[in-house]
C-alpha cells in the first residue's frame, strides 16, 4: 500500500463521516481489531456511512464479504451487500440526496439482522 493510501486511511478515520460500523470495515481492512469489537450497520445511517466509506476505498469494496467473519450481524449483512448498496442507492442515495427516509432499505435490514422478528 502507498503512502497515500496510508494518508486517506488516517484522514478518513478521524473524520466526521464514521460511525461503529464503518469504523469495523476499516479496522478489518487496514488489519486491526476495534477495541470494542466488530459492530455491523444497525440501519440505513449506518449502511451509508459504509457505502460511502467503500466509495473512498474502492479497493476494499470487493472485499467485504470478507467482513462475514466478523461477527453474527455481519454474517447476516456481508452476503446481501450489493441488494443493500443497490436498494438504498435506488431509495435515497448513499448520500441521502434523493430523500430522507429509506423504509424499504431498514425493512430489508430488519429482516436479515432480525430474521425471527421480521
Amino acid at each position: 500500500m502507498s503512502p497515500d493510501f496510508f494518508k486517506r486511511a488516517a484522514q478518513w478515520i478521524v473524520g466526521e463521516d464514521t460511525g461503529l460500523s464503518s469504523i469495523s470495515i476499516w479496522a478489518h481492512m487496514m488489519g486491526v481489531v476495534p477495541e470494542d469489537g466488530f459492530t455491523s450497520p444497525s440501519d440505513p445511517s449506518d449502511l451509508g456511512r459504509c457505502l460511502r466509506l467503500l466509495r473512498s476505498f474502492p479497493e476494499w469494496n470487493q472485499r467485504i464479504a470478507e467482513m462475514a467473519d466478523c461477527g453474527h450481524g455481519w454474517r447476516a449483512i456481508a452476503p446481501h451487500w450489493r441488494e443493500l448498496e443497490q436498494l438504498m442507492a435506488d431509495e435515497v442515495g448513499i448520500d441521502w440526496s434523493k430523500g430522507n427516509a429509506a423504509p424499504r432499505t431498514w425493512a430489508r435490514m430488519r429482516a436479515l439482522l432480525n430474521p425471527v422478528k421480521a
